[in-house]
């Protein structure tokens, strides 16, 4: 079992970790593709809306 100084390690060991892959997705940005698609959406209902 754990101490309670080793739990302590442990989890900031896991939260070191957690944010350096979170940093490195954020790095990354938003694919080409999935923006496109976001247009694409952005535009059909501002059409569907004008059309009301």
């Amino acid at each position: 079992m754990l101490s309670g100084a080793q739990k302590q390690n442990v989890n900031a060991l896991i939260a070191t970790k957690l944010r350096g892959y979170y940093d490195s997705i954020i790095e990354e940005g938003t694919p080409p593709h999935l923006l496109d698609l976001l247009e694409q959406l952005h535009n059909a209902e501002t059409e569907a809306k004008s059309k009301k």
